[in-house]
């Protein structure tokens, strides 16, 4: 097989690799919190609770989507609010960024 199929070949399957990489963006506007109990519909962090709006997700520390009784009580997250107070997207923080401020 001649090289510059062979290098094509793998210029594809690095590109392929390099394109799986999701870079993880929380706004900067998200608010920062803990989670203390969830149910279904709701959620209490910090000790406020909030409904989930509908079509409200919840990202784990591996950026995927979960459920909420996946999460655990005392997990640190950041959250948005869509414009009626309800939880909009929930991001589950990975150790590194729940030691940044």
């Amino acid at each position: 097989m001649p090289r510059w199929i062979v290098a094509l070949i793998a210029l594809c399957v690095c590109a392929g690799a390099v394109a799986q990489v999701s870079v993880r963006t929380i706004p900067a506007d998200a608010k920062r919190g803990t989670i203390a109990a969830i149910e279904m519909s709701a959620v209490s962090i910090d000790g406020k609770v909030f409904r989930m709006a509908p079509g409200a997700r919840i990202l784990s520390a591996n950026n995927t989507t979960v459920t909420p009784n996946q999460i655990a009580a005392d997990t640190v997250v950041r959250y948005q609010l869509d414009g009626q107070g309800q939880i909009r997207t929930i991001w589950v923080l990975t150790p590194d960024e729940a030691q940044r401020r």
